[in-house]
């Protein structure tokens, strides 16, 4: 029979390996300020992650599988080659300027005091799916798209700060930005996607009754 003391040393070591495992993962760049623009090369299939950097300008080569920004303040990012999952993720900021030259599939944005983002076109941009970020600017080639929490707190005095999300994709060209909902899946969505995905659920239940009706 194993000893108490052996389960609980057993258990340790299996965190740490958790622990080094996700920290192997993570390129890491943590409470760095004042740098001048650094040319940082990212392993692919590693995420890149900022914490609490001020006043610092990076150029990113290689292929981060996701972006991470947290607690940051002042920082300008050019990213060269494509975020793999297409996936960015930021909150408790302030000041972020971005640049992709790839496509991303998503924004996260969180708790923003200013972010500029930069694609090459708006067709480069998926999705935005916010929540108390003021003064957001979009940048396609010449084109500048400008959004705001407060904005819409004016027309909709009863939103929550730290609750209602938003999300912003392009249609036709122009911007969209909707409250989210949850659809059962838990995935976030607007209110005309959580249409369409009812309308798809039902299409799908007819089809399996005909099949069904055909079986008996």
């Amino acid at each position: 029979m194993i000893s108490v003391k052996d389960q609980i040393k057993a258990m340790n070591s299996t965190l740490a390996g958790r622990k080094n495992a996700k920290e192997d993962a993570t390129h890491l760049i943590r409470d760095e300020k004042d740098q001048a623009q650094q040319v940082l090369t990212v392993q692919d299939r590693k995420a890149l992650y900022l914490l609490k950097c001020e006043n610092c300008e990076y150029v990113i080569q290689g292929k981060p599988v996701k972006i991470f920004i947290e607690n940051c303040k002042n920082i300008v990012i050019k990213i060269e080659d494509k975020v793999i999952t297409g996936m960015v993720d930021i909150w408790k900021s302030e000041n972020i300027s971005l640049e992709f030259e790839r496509s991303v599939s998503v924004f996260q944005l969180d708790n923003i005091k200013t972010i500029a983002i930069r694609l090459p076109t708006h067709e480069h941009f998926g999705s935005m799916v916010w929540t108390g970020v003021d003064d957001i600017s979009l940048h396609f080639g010449d084109q500048t798209h400008n959004l705001s929490y407060s904005q819409l707190q004016t027309r909709l005095p009863d939103l929550r700060p730290e609750m209602d999300q938003f999300k912003t994709t392009f249609i036709e060209g122009l911007p969209r930005t909707e409250a989210v909902v949850r659809l059962e899946n838990g995935y976030p969505a607007t209110r005309s996607e959580e249409a369409s995905f009812r309308e798809l659920e039902r299409k799908k239940d007819e089809v399996l009754r005909g099949q069904s009706e055909q079986d008996d």
